[in-house]
């Protein structure tokens, strides 16, 4: 809040929080005048009554002056958001270690206008916010709900952990040099415990703190080792650690539920709102989290080399606002980025924590860090626990780390100081023939530049002179093209032409128009003319019928219309005399006419206020009256018989007018009023008592009160008498209105009707005078027409002739156009040769003129490009660089000179800061552990060493933290360093396996939960990392997966690739040469050199099945410890061979990890390496599965151990392709399987499981290393 704006906004007192203020100040003007404003923290209550409730927390050490005032104590004080401002409703004072500031709080810096009812109103972005802000209860309550299903991995650890104390009696104590263990000699623990204490709290017995944790117990010798706590390091450094009496240990797992009550902190923690990044809660719990997306990608310089996808990884969480989450399939380098995004932090001057599930993930990030001195790191956690890589850095070792690591440069540079003096005055020589030799090539040099110039000066004057020329050629040439153009264009006319007028000779010819032809066109036209005169006369006699029926329509419609008219006009007539509405309904209902819809609206709007006039219903206003004039003559009727009683004289009471009520409402409440004062209790007893002067008072005041009422009666009267006249008058003015509106529509009618007549009859006489010129037409044409001659065949006869006199007209036509072509391209054909010949004669003679403007230009541009080799010799560029040189080398010079001055003076400060370091006392050395833990930059620990509370109580946030191998984590483990980040960066991998939890005992656990949303929370969560759920559902901007594997050779890396298939996403190989850089450099009986990825094949067969071991649930399988067994021996061999032939050194050894899926079989090929094989050229390690998460060997022999026929087809853990994904991918150069190809490929109920298994035999046989196990008969009947 350090930059924030001071806002101010008014403050009112309640009488309570004044008063509560009261306790610590004067008023509420002394409190807050302490300061000019003050630094809150406002937190959103339920609303009450549909205003904003709020608690607002001083900060006490920003508020310095207030904090003081308190005594350092919180002030907290409740407001309701009111007019606008804020409404102080209580204050009260709490402890100091009260919180103020967490993420469900709103900080801001608030100047306060106490009691001021005027003024600013409240900023909007103040406002803004508040309405903003969640109400933390119902935040805290939806956490709380949604962090319930969390409990379940807690219970397991607890129920876990839950073992009693173990007391023993112990000897020969003793601590080691660095004072931070202790190692004890034990008696009376039985063997049970020996087991069990490893991991156990240490306190003396009576003692009420603890030593520190067991981290080694040797049984064979009766030792227990205890590394120290912090605290009591410091005791055995002052010789004081154990009393001398002391003789008995208590060994509690007190510390591992500690721990647990500590994670269940956590989630209180995050319930309160105490998470660094307020936007943790949800993206823990929401299915889709919405974080604060940016687009802006930072510009960074890479300390590191990193491939594009390492760099987008690094980018995108340094620009990240709040989280950032990186997909890391085996071998693709996350280390690589953790350590250049704490570099890259590091120069942002901001504080990471580096946490993962294992130490070995935490100390492999930080041990890339090392080569950087601005990096500080700082590893915490128990010693024992930690790689010998990241020991260097935990707290007590680091100032004799920086010590040790700043001796050795100091005393470098002293021993190369005699050289450095050498060397200096070597370069000053070196320096000073280098400026003789410059100053030499400066002479000549700027001789050419005189040489330069002059020639630029002649260029610019050829190239004027060859411009001009080039110019004159260019017109030469633009006009010899137009010529030629011309040319061309004038040939290809008269070739044209003259075939033009060949053609129209021929069409000409073609079209000639004989006598006989003109005879014959005479005939077709005499004809056609006859032929249309008869279709005239049929159309005649056709539109003669027309127009008599249309004669008929117009008459009868006109007799209609004059029908019509006798009504309206009788209507129009009785209209005038009539005074009723009924009468009006009447006229319409006599003389069959309908009156129009708004006539009909009003008459019936009429119709219904006649009935409320005959019933005496009048409007609201009137009835509101009525109500009154009720009420008053109930009112005075009380009263006069009350005065009566009382024998007080009515009669002698008047009317009297008051003003003060007028409105019926008014008078309502005046009665009210009137009512309540006779009700009381008071009022009633006083009329009870004997008469008295306070009595008559009362009996005047109710005859006074009378006269009001008779007043207000008669006032009442008139305005209800006012208001019936108006209803009346109303009725009436619109029962006129409307026979005034009926008279002009009827008009209106009749003139319409009327003008219609008029139409038609004029229609009438227009249709009488066609069908008389009609009569007149068809007589003159009925002598072309006999009985015989008939419509369709004039037509017919018409359709002939006229087809025969268009051809003739055609011909005719086409004649006449071969004709006018003929004679127009003639004219143009002596038009185009008189234009030819002119142009050939022009085009000659520019031909000339060009040849001789060509010549010129070739002898000025040879001189030009001569002189052109001078110019760009560019001498200038190199007087530049020589001044530049020469500065250079002075500069230099300047410096070794310097430099030699200051050397006897380095020399003093070296052989001090040599003598000081070297001889370092404990002080000094503590000094320096104080300093560099202060400004430690990288802090690395696991996720639950976190946990502990003097790591939560240095440690309360960090800028970044950074969890790696998220997926192997549970959520409670990944709260705690999650809530110390502003920002968070995880990096993990879900398609590998999840944390190491019984997923037997959780699922039981699920089944006893009776929330049905917890439940489903939880199984949700065993089906769905949240690491998981964050990469699916973030925006693109907020995640990335590394995809560039460098461990494996890319036939293995093959086998995992179908895992990392996701849209943008697919896993590449990163070797340049897969071959060359993973070429295990083996051959044997079972090994080639090309041969990266193996199946030895065992046969679904009785005498190839699993057992299991007695007594236990786990399997093994002898027929694949054989086959083991054999390719370990192989593989020996090939080493060995291999060393003697070079292709590996005499001292190196071959890693080769052996795994399964089934804890007995490894137990098994533990013995088998130790008692049997006894590699002396191979570095051989055994494990499970889920223990290699994370490990890597040049060669690894995975056994599947399942084989069987049983119906269920079960492969047990291997069905979980994430099982199998690490699995395959922990080999760097060789990957071996040996099982069983039909158990795993056809057996299987699950048709995904089959897949995943049969893509694996696929790869293998396409690389022709598939090896079937050829079986004899009797091995086959087992």
């Amino acid at each position: 809040m350090k930059n924030s704006e001071v806002m101010s906004c008014r403050l009112d007192m309640t009488h309570r929080a004044r008063k509560e203020i009261g306790n610590w100040a004067i008023d509420e003007n002394e409190l807050f005048s302490m300061q000019d404003h003050f630094d809150v923290y406002i937190e959103k209550l339920p609303a009450k009554q549909d205003n904003m409730t709020f608690s607002f927390y001083f900060d006490p050490q920003a508020n310095v002056r207030l904090a003081t005032h308190l005594k350092e104590r919180v002030a907290v004080m409740e407001c309701v958001y009111k007019n606008e401002g804020f409404l102080a409703t209580s204050f009260r004072v709490k402890g100091r270690k009260e919180p103020v500031r967490t993420n469900r709080r709103l900080g801001v810096r608030l100047a306060f206008a106490v009691n001021r009812r005027t003024g600013s109103p409240m900023p909007i972005q103040l406002y803004t916010s508040l309405r903003e802000l969640p109400v933390a209860i119902e935040r805290s309550a939806y956490v709380e709900k949604r962090i319930a299903s969390w409990e379940g991995y807690l219970r397991i650890e607890e129920k876990n952990a839950d073992v009693a104390d173990i007391t023993a009696h112990f000897s020969q104590a003793h601590v080691n040099d660095s004072f931070s263990q202790l190692t004890i000699t034990c008696s009376g623990l039985e063997a049970k415990d020996w087991n069990a204490i490893t991991g156990f709290s240490a306190k003396l017995k009576g003692s009420g703190d603890d030593l520190g944790n067991v981290v080694n117990v040797n049984r064979g010798k009766r030792t227990v080792k205890i590394e120290l706590s912090r605290k009591y390091q410091a005791v055995a450094r002052r010789g004081s650690l154990l009393p001398k009496d002391a003789r008995e240990i208590v060994f509690s797992n007190f510390a591992e539920l500690s721990q647990i009550r500590r994670l269940r902190k956590g989630f209180k923690d995050l319930q309160d709102g105490f998470a660094a990044n307020a936007n943790l809660e949800k993206i823990l719990f929401e299915e889709r989290p919405v974080v604060q997306i940016t687009n802006k990608r930072l510009e960074l310089e890479f300390h590191h080399p990193l491939n594009e996808f390492q760099r987008e990884a690094v980018t995108g969480a340094m620009s990240a606002n709040d989280l950032y989450v990186i997909q890391g399939p085996p071998g693709t380098g996350k280390t690589t980025v953790i350590s250049e995004l704490c570099h890259q932090l590091m120069k942002a001057g901001q504080r990471t924590l580096v946490a993962s599930q294992s130490n070995l993930a935490v100390d492999n990030a930080l041990g890339r860090l090392l080569s950087d001195p601005g990096i500080r790191i700082l590893r915490y956690g128990r010693t024992e626990s930690i790689e010998e890589e990241g020991k260097r850095f935990i707290e007590e070792n680091v100032a004799l780390h920086w010590r040790d690591e700043t001796l050795a440069a100091v005393n470098e540079q002293r021993e190369n100081r005699a050289d450095r003096e050498r060397q200096i005055s070597l370069e000053l020589e070196q320096i000073q023939r280098e400026m003789d030799r410059l100053e030499a090539e400066m002479e000549a040099v700027e001789q050419q530049i005189v040489e330069k110039n002059a020639a630029a000066v002649e260029i610019r004057e050829l190239t004027e002179k060859l411009e001009v020329l080039q110019q004159q050629q260019q017109e030469i040439s633009g006009k010899q093209i137009s010529l030629e153009e011309q040319q061309a264009t004038l040939t290809e006319m008269a070739e044209q032409l003259s075939f033009a007028i060949k053609k129209s000779e021929e069409q000409l010819e073609a079209h000639s128009f004989t006598p006989e032809l003109h005879e014959k066109l005479a005939d077709v036209e005499q004809r056609l003319a006859t032929h249309q005169k008869m279709l005239r006369y049929f159309q005649t006699v056709e539109a003669i019928d027309y127009a008599e029926i249309a004669v008929r329509r117009l008459e009868e419609e006109t007799g209609v219309k004059r029908a019509k008219r006798g009504p309206l006009t009788r209507f129009v007539e009785e209209l005038t005399p009539v005074r009723k509405l009924q009468d009006v309904e009447g006229l319409f209902a006599t003389h069959q006419l309908k009156p129009s819809l708004s006539t009909s609206l009003e008459m019936n709007a009429l119709r219904r206020l006649r009935v409320e006039i005959v019933n005496g219903t009048y409007p609201y206003a009137l009835l509101e009256w009525n109500e009154v004039a009720e009420r008053l003559s109930n009112g005075i009727g009380y009263a006069e018989k009350l005065l009566k009683k009382y024998l007080y004289p009515v009669e002698k009471v008047r009317s009297k007018q008051n003003d003060k009520y007028n409105t019926p409402e008014e008078m309502h409440e005046m009665l009210d009023k009137i009512s309540r004062f006779f009700v009381l209790p008071a009022t009633k007893e006083l009329l009870a008592m004997p008469a008295n002067p306070k009595k008559s008072a009362l009996l005047h005041r109710l005859a006074e009160n009378l006269a009001y009422l008779y007043g207000k009666a008669e006032e009442v009267q008139k305005h209800a008498s006012h208001i019936k006249t108006s209803s009346d008058r109303e009725a009436s003015g619109r029962f006129t209105a409307l026979k005034d509106e009926i008279m002009d529509e009827m008009r209106a009618e009749l003139r319409e009707l009327e003008n219609e007549e008029q139409r038609s009859e004029q229609a009438i006489n227009e249709h009488v005078e066609q069908l008389r010129k009609l009569k007149e037409e068809s007589s003159a044409l009925a002598q072309f027409v006999d009985e015989q001659v008939n419509l369709p065949d004039v037509e017919n006869a018409i359709e002939e002739l006229e087809k025969e006199l268009a051809e003739f007209e055609k011909r005719k036509g086409l004649f006449q156009q071969a004709e006018n072509i003929l004679e127009e391209n003639t004219r143009k054909a002596d038009d185009t040769a008189k234009q030819l010949l002119a142009v050939q004669e022009e085009l000659a003679s520019l031909l000339n003129e060009k040849s001789e403007l060509a010549s010129d230009i070739q002898t000025v541009e040879n001189r030009v490009h001569g002189l052109q080799k001078i110019v760009q010799l560019e001498p200038e560029n190199r007087r530049k660089e020589i001044v530049a040189e020469t500065g250079e080398k002075e500069k230099k010079a300047a410096s070794l000179q310097k430099e030699l001055a200051q050397l006897p003076i380095a020399r003093a400060l070296q052989d001090e800061w040599s003598e000081l370091l070297a001889n370092a006392s404990d002080f000094d050395l503590d000094e320096i552990r104080k300093l560099y833990v202060k400004h430690a930059n990288v802090i690395g620990t696991t996720c639950v060493a976190s946990a502990r509370k003097d790591f939560m109580e240095d440690y309360p946030t960090f800028d970044v933290v950074i969890i790696d191998e998220v997926s192997k984590a549970t959520p409670p483990e990944l709260l705690l360093p999650m809530l110390k980040g502003k920002k968070i960066v995880l990096v993990g991998d879900h398609h590998q396996l999840p944390p190491l939890v019984g997923r037997e005992t959780m699922e039981e656990f699920i089944e006893e939960i009776k929330d049905a949303d917890e439940k489903k929370e939880l199984r949700g969560m065993l089906k769905e990392s949240l690491f998981e759920r964050l990469f699916r559902s973030l925006p693109k901007q907020n995640k990335t997966m590394l995809g560039i594997q460098y461990r494996m050779h890319e036939k293995i890396m093959e086998t995992i690739a179908p895992f990392y298939v996701d849209g943008k996403y697919r896993l590449q190989c990163g070797l340049d040469d897969s071959d060359a850089a993973r070429d295990h450099g083996l051959t044997s009986r079972y090994l080639r050199r090309d041969d990266h990825l193996l199946w030895f094949d065992m046969p679904n067969e009785p005498a190839y099945f699993e057992a299991q071991v007695k007594g236990g649930t786990s399997l093994y399988n002898d027929a694949e410890l054989q086959k083991v067994k054999e390719l370990l021996f192989d593989i020996e061999e090939a080493t060995g061979l291999a060393k003697r032939e070079g292709r590996m050194p005499a001292d190196a050894k071959k890693s080769v990890g052996v795994i399964s899926f089934y804890g007995e079989q490894v137990k098994r090929i533990d013995r088998l390496i130790e008692q049997e094989i006894m590699p002396k050229h191979l570095h051989c390690r055994t494990g499970s599965v889920d223990k290699f998460q994370g490990m890597e060997m040049d060669i690894i022999i995975l056994s599947f151990v399942r084989n069987h026929q049983q119906p269920s087809g079960t492969i047990g853990f291997a069905e979980d392709y994430r099982r199998l994904n690490v699995a395959l991918s922990r080999a760097k150069e060789l990957l071996i399987v040996v099982g069983s190809a039909d158990m795993f490929t056809n057996r299987p109920k699950k048709a995904e499981t089959k897949a995943m298994y049969g893509r694996l035999v696929d790869q293998v046989k396409q690389l022709g290393g598939f090896k079937e196990l050829v079986l004899e008969n009797s091995e086959r009947n087992g």
